[in-house]
Order: structure tokens, then C-alpha cells, then sequence
């Protein structure tokens, strides 16, 4: 009886090993890989604006799949004085021009987020310029993702330019947050994600 249980957890051990799990093998995220029918809503807070306070911004993202095709609704919600309404506001801009898609992921890192192993404890060294590494695991919203930092080599010290933590299972990082001379200058946040 022993030996067929033995067996029996030997067979389930290799059908999980030939499915590709692992509990320690490393994963990769590759980004903008939509689903389709659901739904991310995140939270801006802006650093960045000179001597006033933060500036808090609700972002939301509707992706609906359409035969083979998509269906994007996109909208942003915020606080604007008379003063500051003008063709940025109207057209889905803030601040000065920036759209949410920059704060959330830079273009210009896509090839840090592409290459790394996503494992607490990895790291992985750019040409001597810039580090990566994955610090932790996460909750943000209602997911949780491990959090990755670029660190970039700055007349002889490490600097911390931006962090962001990613569940693999979404398109979008759940967390992106940018350092301008180690102040925290934008931060976005998954407030929940939503699928059907």
C-alpha cells in the first residue's frame, strides 16, 4: 500500500514538473499582453508640482474584447482650478502633458522589465550603468506581485530612478513609482483590477 502511495506522489510530482511548475522557478512578465474584458482602476499622486502640494489623480482603464479585436475606454478624474483649465486637461493630459501611460511604465525601460527573472533575490547588471533587482513580494489593490528596482549609477553612488511591482498574470505593472534625485516624484497604484 505504501509503495502505490509512494508511486501515486511520484506520478503527480512529474506530471506538475512537465507542466513547467516549479514552486522556485523563476518567472518572466511580459507587459501589454491584454486579456481583454477587464478592468484597471489605479491611483496618481504627482510630486512634482513645485512648491504645492501633491496632486492626487483617478486613473481608469476598460479593455473589452470585440471578436478578435479590442475595445479600449480610457478616463482620468481630477480636481482642476480655473486657473489650470486648459487643452492638457481636455485632452486626457496632466500636469505638463504627461500621460498616465509614461508614469506606469517608461518605454525606455521596456527592456529591463522584458529580461529579468522575476524571483526575490535576482538581479541583473546593464552594461555597468544600471541594476535591477527584485526586492520583495508585494500587495497592492487586490493583487500581489514582486517589486523590482532600476538603480542607476550616479557619480559613484546608487540611486534608486524606478520601482515597480508586477503580478505576471497582468498586463500592467500593480505598482509604478518614479525617483527624480531620490525624491519620489509620481506614484501609480493598482486600486483593484477587475476581470468579466
Amino acid at each position: 500500500m505504501n509503495l502505490m502511495r509512494i508511486a501515486g506522489a511520484g506520478i503527480a510530482l512529474l506530471s506538475l514538473a512537465n507542466s513547467g511548475w516549479t514552486q522556485d522557478k523563476p518567472k518572466k512578465w511580459k507587459p501589454y499582453q491584454f486579456q481583454g474584458d477587464e478592468r484597471y482602476e489605479y491611483k496618481i499622486v504627482m510630486n512634482d508640482q513645485k512648491g504645492k502640494p501633491p496632486k492626487e489623480i483617478g486613473y481608469v482603464l476598460d479593455i473589452r474584447k470585440k471578436g478578435d479585436d479590442f475595445e479600449v475606454t480610457w478616463s482620468t478624474k481630477s480636481g482642476v482650478s480655473k486657473k489650470e483649465m486648459n487643452q492638457n486637461n481636455l485632452f486626457g493630459a496632466f500636469g505638463a502633458g504627461i500621460s498616465p501611460a509614461w508614469i506606469i511604465m517608461n518605454p525606455m525601460s521596456q527592456m529591463f522589465v522584458d529580461q529579468l527573472d522575476l524571483k526575490v533575490g535576482e538581479k541583473m547588471s546593464f552594461f555597468g550603468a544600471a541594476t535591477v533587482k527584485v526586492t520583495a513580494e508585494e500587495k497592492v489593490g487586490n493583487r500581489t506581485g514582486l517589486t523590482c528596482q532600476l538603480i542607476e549609477k550616479k557619480k559613484e553612488e546608487e540611486v534608486v530612478t524606478w520601482e515597480w511591482t508586477v503580478d505576471v498574470e497582468l498586463a500592467l505593472p500593480i505598482k509604478s513609482v518614479t525617483y527624480d534625485q531620490g525624491k519620489e516624484k509620481y506614484r501609480m497604484e493598482l486600486i483593484s483590477y477587475t476581470k468579466g
